[in-house]
């Protein structure tokens, strides 16, 4: 069972995906606010991150860009989730230290692979 913690300002949506990581066996950490995952990955070592692009404050690419330099966040893997369909925002995403990068609304199967996965052995989620 692996830990994942989901970071979305949309509270339905992160409970949604909650909901979908709970029924694939795992456990599920939510948060609302990329300054506040940053904060949580100081003290919590979660297996795996969905991060939202679009956020209010702190968005998802400078939550992720954040994460990477906390000592927990070096080699978790993260991936951005958005409904941007953006080759740039995907090649920032990759710059900063995304593994992946996943579309809005989420497919349950890819979730599924991913987590069996944990994000690992080349899937970046893109299906490219």
């Amino acid at each position: 069972m692996a830990q994942v913690m989901i970071v979305d300002d949309q509270i339905n949506t992160a409970k949604m995906i909650s909901m979908a990581v709970t029924m694939l066996g795992h456990e599920s950490l939510e948060l609302y606010r990329g300054e506040d995952a940053v904060e949580m990955l100081r003290t919590v070592q979660p297996d795996f991150v969905l991060l939202d692009y679009m956020m209010p404050g702190m968005n998802g690419l400078r939550t992720l860009e954040k994460m990477r330099t906390i000592p927990n966040g070096e080699h978790v893997p993260i991936f951005l989730l958005t409904a941007a369909q953006d080759r740039y925002l995907e090649d920032q995403a990759k710059e900063a230290g995304a593994t992946g990068f996943l579309p809005k609304p989420l497919n349950l199967d890819l979730l599924e692979t991913i987590l069996c996965n944990k994000g690992i052995n080349g899937n970046n989620g893109s299906g490219k």
